[in-house]
Formats: structure tokens, C-alpha cells, sequence
């Protein structure tokens, strides 16, 4: 990966990202759940840096990532660039129980725990089974409920989820084919009318920008490419890739700039060695210029 790529990357949101994934996929339950991005435990600064998403008792979800759910469900997520540890697992269980203990209402039993990674967690799930003691069982495609705990626990491994239901997560992502692509772009315009979805669009384009490049690229696709425009400079990426443009010319500019002027002091000494009789080949070799250029400056000039 290169620095711009790297960069880029880093500026990416994926949490809020995250959310909007979230609630997109379970959009059919949108009266029934309540979405809590930082939760405060006590009237102080004390809060959990995670999502909570509160249910109805009286609700079933039928999807595979909320089978477990029960009243407070708390959730955290680990965007493509990071991993969960061993040791973030149990920071996590440390602040469920802070919910539990500090909340208003709240119920130990009535609790969930759910991580969403995209990276395989095989050393948290040794630790679980060979250290805890506790089996884990992979009930769907890439989610894996944890059984022994005292609560249940669910670890959601997004690049293995079926994409038949959760699109909206495998899909949160880099290095997307160009058909995921399409559907991000198309289900985005659908879907614009009862959900905002900008910081997903933001985050999965951003994520991908070549990809998207190859697509604006093909001469076949000009409508196509012309809604992708549209969207683009909707969520705001247009003028931040342009920006990153003019930069990269910058640099690039410079550096060429300073290429240019190293040349030039070399034809400079070059010069002056063949004005004292020394031969092509060892101005070559002092200077580092090529023998076609000396032919051509110093002999046919």
C-alpha cells in the first residue's frame, strides 16, 4: 500500500460508517430498536465508547447478526485496520459489566455482547476455547456465538457473512470487487429516501477509490459514471479527491523540479570536463549521465 493509499484510509470514518450499515440492514425494525452511540454510565464523564442498541422486549429480529439480541445490547467494532485482541475482548466484557452495574434499568440478564471485526480473530477464539474454556460455534457464515459465558456473546467476521443478507456490512470494506461497487452505488440511491447514508457511501467509496476509477474509466459505463459523479460530490468526496489531487501534483511537481535541477548542475560539470579533454566515458561515469544525452548536449550541440 502507498502512502496516499495508507493516508486515505486513515481519514476514513468507519464507525459512523458502521452505524448506518446497521441500520440499513435492519431498516424493517427501525421502530423497534434504539441506536446509542456513546452511552453515559454515570452523571460524570464516565460513558462506553460503543454502540448500544436498545430492543423491545416484545420483539423478535430475524436476522443472523440479531438472533442473539435481547433488551441492551452493546456492540463494538473494529474497523478493517484494526484487530481485536485478547486483551480488548476483555476490556469490552469489563465495560458491559459498568453498563450493567451503573445503568438505570438495566439487567445483567437481559444483556448481549456483539463484536463486528473484519480481520479473523484466531488467537481470541484459541483464548476462548483453550484458556475460558468456552466452545465457540460458527451458527452462520462468519457468525460466531460464544457458548459457557454468562451472557450471550457473538463475534461477526464481515468478509465471511452471507452476502444473500448482509451486503451492508461485507461491503464496509476495501478492495471491493467492481459488482459491490455497483450495488453500494445503486442501493444508495435507492435507499436515500429513508436513510441517510452518507457516512457509509463516504466510507466504502473512500475505501476504494481506485476501484472506483477503473469504473469511471470504462467508455461503456458514461451514464453510470455520471450518477457515480453525482453521488460523489453529494457525500462530499469529489472536492476531497480533488484537493488530493492538486496536492499530489504539488509534490510531484516538486520532485520533478528537484530532478530537473540535479540534471542540469550534472551537464553543468559535464561541460566542463569535456571543455578539459576528458572523454565521454568517464563523464559518464563521474556524472552519472547517460552516454546518449552527453552525445547529444556536448558532441552534436
Amino acid at each position: 500500500m502507498d502512502d496516499t493509499e495508507s493516508k486515505n484510509n486513515n481519514d476514513i470514518q468507519w464507525h459512523p460508517a458502521f452505524v448506518v450499515a446497521l441500520q440499513a440492514l435492519l431498516i424493517d425494525y427501525k421502530d423497534d430498536l434504539d441506536y446509542r452511540l456513546e452511552h453515559p454510565l454515570t452523571t460524570g464523564s464516565l460513558s462506553i465508547d460503543m454502540l448500544v442498541i436498545k430492543k423491545r422486549p416484545d420483539v423478535v429480529i430475524k436476522r443472523q447478526i440479531a438472533e442473539i439480541f435481547r433488551l441492551d445490547n452493546i456492540v463494538e467494532y473494529k474497523s478493517p485496520t484494526d484487530y481485536l485482541s485478547v486483551r480488548e475482548f476483555h476490556k469490552s466484557f469489563a465495560r458491559l459489566h459498568l453498563y450493567a452495574a451503573l445503568t438505570e434499568g438495566a439487567d445483567v440478564t437481559g444483556l448481549t455482547l456483539s463484536f463486528v471485526v473484519a480481520s479473523y480473530p484466531r488467537e481470541l477464539f484459541r483464548h476462548l476455547r483453550e484458556t475460558l474454556g468456552y466452545g465457540v460455534e460458527e451458527r452462520h457464515p462468519g457468525v460466531f456465538v460464544v457458548a459457557g459465558a454468562m451472557i450471550p456473546i457473538q463475534i461477526i467476521h464481515t468478509v465471511k457473512l452471507s452476502e444473500e443478507e448482509n451486503l451492508w456490512l461485507r461491503n464496509l470494506n476495501r478492495d471491493l470487487s467492481e459488482e459491490n461497487l455497483l450495488w453500494a452505488h445503486g442501493v444508495g440511491r435507492e435507499y436515500s429516501s429513508r436513510l441517510d447514508l452518507n457516512a457509509w457511501l463516504q466510507a466504502v467509496f473512500g475505501a476504494n477509490h481506485k476501484a472506483i476509477e477503473e469504473i469511471f474509466s470504462k467508455e461503456e459505463k458514461r451514464m453510470l459514471t455520471a450518477e457515480f459523479c453525482e453521488t460523489i460530490e453529494k457525500i462530499g468526496l469529489g472536492e476531497k479527491w480533488r484537493q488530493e489531487g492538486r496536492q499530489e501534483g504539488r509534490l510531484e511537481g516538486r520532485q520533478e523540479g528537484r530532478q530537473e535541477g540535479r540534471q542540469e548542475g550534472r551537464l553543468e560539470d559535464a561541460k566542463a570536463m569535456f571543455a578539459e579533454g576528458d572523454s565521454l566515458e568517464k563523464i559518464a561515469r563521474v556524472t552519472k549521465l547517460s552516454l546518449e544525452m552527453l552525445r547529444e548536449k556536448l558532441v552534436r550541440s
